[in-house]
């Protein structure tokens, strides 16, 4: 609900007041959504890359090595149910393995395969080459800080979601 100077009433109580950059910037992103979702879409059927949820579970499984379901749910900020049927049809395509963690029989522990890796490997090079073609004309330095927003961005998303959203 917005009041009549323009300031909106968030969910806490407090109150934030709307300028023509946040407006902007909320209208871009859910824009670059919906074109990075069309050109990923594309992208996956002409190259042969991972689906969305695959990446994301080797990336963390690249960036950490082999963990459980629920540490890869928890750096994913999804439910463990969710990572457990992607786990499964991921293993299905030969891209993980699944083993009993020895210290502890209830856990199941999630480790790429030679498959999983190259997989990973081929649609970040994909990836970064399609993003190198439409990041072509921007300069060094407007590319670097594209990087440090978004990594910012993304961090301070995931710190709201953090504190008020739940699972």
């Amino acid at each position: 609900m917005r009041t009549a100077e323009g300031v909106t009433p968030s969910r806490g109580g407090t109150v934030h007041q709307q300028d023509d950059a946040v407006q902007t910037i909320e209208g871009q992103v859910a824009m670059l959504l919906r074109l990075s979702e069309r050109t990923r879409r594309s992208s996956t059927r002409q190259q042969g890359e991972l689906e969305r949820s695959a990446y994301l579970v080797l990336g963390v499984l690249a960036a950490d090595g082999p963990a459980s379901v629920n540490g890869i749910a928890e750096a994913l900020r999804l439910d463990p149910s969710t990572v457990t049927r992607q786990v499964l049809a991921m293993e299905q395509s030969g891209l993980v393995t699944r083993s009993t963690d020895p210290t502890d029989g209830r856990v199941t522990i999630v480790q790429p395969t030679d498959a999983g890796r190259a997989a990973l490997a081929r649609t970040r090079e994909v990836r970064a080459d399609l993003y190198g073609q439409i990041l072509d004309g921007w300069t060094g330095a407007d590319r670097a800080d594209l990087a440090r927003l978004l990594t910012r961005l993304n961090a301070d998303v995931d710190t709201w979601a953090r504190a008020n959203l739940t699972r």
